[in-house]
């Protein structure tokens, strides 16, 4: 059923057809009631982390503490906008230069990297996850299935199970598969998901008004994946495989855009480090980014001398790059982005005891940031201070219990404090997170023989054993 469930997806992400052009009013047809979705949001939830784990297992995701940082906070400021209800997100960083965004019923959004290497300003990037608000708030996923003949758990899961496929291979091979019944149930589908775009695209705007933000960046970002289909001679970008894209919604987006009182928006300088940050990620040859960015005085400047700097640490030209971050600091000392650059330059030189130092100061500004207590983690175990970088991580696990890329590097941190039952379940917590579910037990089973006379620990993780238990049976039963 898994097989089957999926292919019928792979055609729906590939096969949708062009979308209705629709007036400059407020003129959509009535799509029912948003909680006439025959799931529980309580539902939805553990089914959209139950997907992101198998996502996890499968897709090459991206561990950048401060791409991942910047997108959450941005997201959260775009839920409160937004109508969405239940705002508990969980944000996934694929490592994939094309342009892609999804949602998944539960608050996961998916964000490929090549989103930035695209948007040509925040509020274009941030129209593409607004859109994907709106899907969430709509429930449109789960209420586009047929109540009488497909409302259940088990095939919203296998239709889940579609998206990771689009999402990491790209492949369209199981659509000769299809049947021409389930080609006409599909196209019966089809004319809802339409309608569907229509209601995301203009409650996407409302929520980039609300949030300070320019609506015209739906239309705008519309516009540059148009432009990469009729120019590049490549295939269109994965966002409008499952978004489709005419000229006429184009043409009523901007419509709507217009109806919003004109105002001047300033673009947020952060949206531009975090795209450089992309830009010098993918790149293969960070030597040709330094001539690229050689402009640091006109539009964009700062972005491009902080993507020099980037480009330089990537070199090892710490020299060259310490010069172009004195910059940055100079005019910007507070900024995150500049102070992880700081501390990224120091760890470079060997200059451990400078870098600890300095990220433990900022974090005092800053308790609990993301990006810089991991950076500080790496400096303390660089350093050989594994016991403290240890207790740092642990203590952050608090913060962020889902987080594989913590998980992954407490377990590497306890591994040289010799702390071998910290190890063990370390491991464990990232093996669950990423979807391999018996390599975690066998994890817990190994931390139970070390856990020794110590009944409450020993309590801990027979109960983790019987959590992941209850997860492979749930999705198992999917």
């Amino acid at each position: 059923m898994y097989r089957r469930a999926l292919i019928v997806l792979s055609a729906l992400l590939f096969h949708i057809g062009p979308a209705a052009g629709g007036g400059n009013g407020d003129d959509l047809p009535d799509l029912g009631d948003v909680s006439a979705s025959p799931y529980s949001m309580q539902q939805e939830h553990e089914l959209g982390r139950a997907w992101l784990m198998m996502f996890r297992a499968q897709a090459d995701t991206l561990p950048d503490p401060l791409l991942q940082d910047y997108t959450e906070n941005l997201l959260y400021q775009l839920a409160a906008n937004s109508e969405l209800k239940d705002r508990r997100l969980e944000t996934v960083l694929v490592d994939n230069s094309t342009i892609n965004a999804f949602a998944v019923p539960g608050g996961v959004i998916g964000i490929h990297t090549g989103l930035f290497l695209n948007a040509d300003n925040e509020s274009q990037f941030a129209g593409v996850l607004a859109h994907e608000l709106a899907h969430l708030s709509q429930r449109h996923f789960t209420r586009s299935l047929d109540k009488a003949r497909e409302a259940t758990l088990p095939t919203l899961a296998g239709l889940l199970a579609g998206v990771i496929l689009a999402a990491t291979t790209h492949s369209d091979a199981g659509i000769a598969a299809i049947t021409a019944s389930q080609a006409a149930a599909l196209e019966n589908r089809l004319r809802f998901s339409r309608q569907h775009e229509q209601e995301a695209d203009r409650l996407g705007m409302d929520t980039l008004a609300k949030s300070d933000m320019d609506p015209n960046g739906i239309p705008s970002m519309f516009e540059n994946m148009n432009e990469r289909v009729r120019y590049a001679r490549a295939k269109p970008p994965e966002f409008l495989l499952t978004h489709p894209l005419t000229d006429s919604r184009i043409s009523d987006s901007k419509n709507r855009a217009r109806q919003y009182p004109r105002q001047v928006y300033t673009d947020n300088l952060n949206f531009q480090l975090m795209r450089a940050r992309a830009v010098v990620h993918h790149s293969n040859k960070p030597e040709d980014l330094l001539s690229r960015w050689e402009d640091t005085q006109g539009p964009n400047g700062e972005a491009h001398r902080y993507g020099r700097t980037l480009a330089l640490l990537k070199l090892e030209r710490w020299d060259d790059a310490r010069r172009s971050l004195e910059v940055l600091l100079n005019k910007d000392p507070g900024r995150i982005a500049y102070q992880c650059a700081q501390g990224s330059l120091l760890i470079g030189e060997k200059r451990y005891q400078e870098a600890i130092s300095f990220l433990r100061s900022r974090l005092a500004l800053s308790p609990d940031n993301y990006p810089l207590t991991m950076l500080l983690a790496d400096a303390l175990q660089q350093d050989g201070q594994v016991g403290a970088a240890d207790k740092l991580l642990t203590d952050f696990s608090e913060v962020r219990p889902n987080d594989p890329a913590l998980w992954y590097q407490l377990a590497e941190v306890r591994g040289l404090a010799r702390n071998i039952l910290g190890v063990h379940r370390a491991r464990a917590e990232y093996f669950i997170l990423v979807g391999q579910f018996e390599r975690a037990s066998a994890q817990l089973r190994y931390a139970y023989r070390l856990a020794g006379d110590n009944s409450v620990l020993e309590g801990r993780i027979r109960q983790r054993l019987r959590d992941i238990d209850e997860l492979k049976k749930r999705i198992e039963e999917l």
